[in-house]
Parts: structure tokens; sequence; C-alpha cells
């Protein structure tokens, strides 16, 4: 019986040193997947922009992240990198930003209420909802500070 877990510490002692050893490689790997599907969501956000006024660019960013099969994480990184080049590639929607209250970069008790309420306003579940409407709510202001 001590041999069985002498050779399982041994195993996973070699287990441990295996995988710290292609830890790197591992880690190149995923950012080198990583910058290619955020390059395409970017893509696809750019031409969406080039076809639709800001409005649509929020439905379809809305609706990417609630449709979404993939993690929360990737859905998320996916759905807030498509919105921003879709905004910033897009036609002005007048109003949009009318009712958006100003960004601030730590989010208020007010600013957490206003993004749960939207959402829930709009039916939506996905977490990555919350990130779009914090998104939009940084593009108003960035665009509110532009015109005045």
């Amino acid at each position: 019986m001590r041999r069985f877990w002498l050779g399982l510490l041994l195993a996973i002692i070699v287990g441990v040193f295996f995988t710290w050893l292609n830890a790197p490689e591992w880690l190149e790997n995923w950012n080198e997947e990583n910058k290619v599907l955020v390059e395409q969501q970017r893509q696809e956000g750019v031409t969406a922009g080039q076809q639709t006024d800001q409005s649509g660019c929020l439905a379809a960013a809305l609706q990417r992240v609630e449709s979404c099969k993939g993690s929360e994480y990737r859905c998320t990184v996916d759905g807030g990198t498509f919105f921003k080049a879709c905004w910033e590639n897009s036609q002005a929607s007048a109003g949009l930003c009318d009712t958006i209250p100003p960004y601030h970069e730590s989010a208020t008790e007010d600013d957490k209420a206003w993004v749960k309420e939207r959402c829930t306003e709009l039916g939506l579940l996905a977490k990555g909802c919350r990130l779009i409407m914090r998104q939009q709510q940084q593009l108003c202001s960035a665009t509110q500070g532009a015109d005045e």
C-alpha cells in the first residue's frame, strides 16, 4: 500500500512539473486564439456599423450576448468588442444618449441600479447585457463630452 501512495505522489509531482514547464506555451496559444477571435468580432462590428446607426448597434450587440452559447467570458468579450466597433463606425442615433446617466470609472450604486433596471426592462438575462449597458454609458459620455 505504501508503494501505491509513493507512486501516486511521484506521478502527481511529475504531472505538476510537466504542466509548469508547458504553461507559457499554453498561455501563448490561448492569447493568440483570443486575439484572432477579438479581431474577428471587431471586423464584424465595423461592417455592421457601416450599415446601421448606433441604435442598431446596441440592438445587435444585446442580441449577440443574449443568444451566445459560449462561455460567459467569451460572450461578454465578443459582445463588447462588436458593440464598440459597430458604434464607432455607425451613424449617430438622435436622442439615444439623452436618458443615459453619465459614466463613472468606478460604477456607483446608481449606475449599477440603472444598468440592472435597463436589462430587466429589455427582458435580457445575460450578464453581457450589463456590460453592454455600461459600455453604452461610456460611449455616450464620450460622445456628449466631444459635443460640448
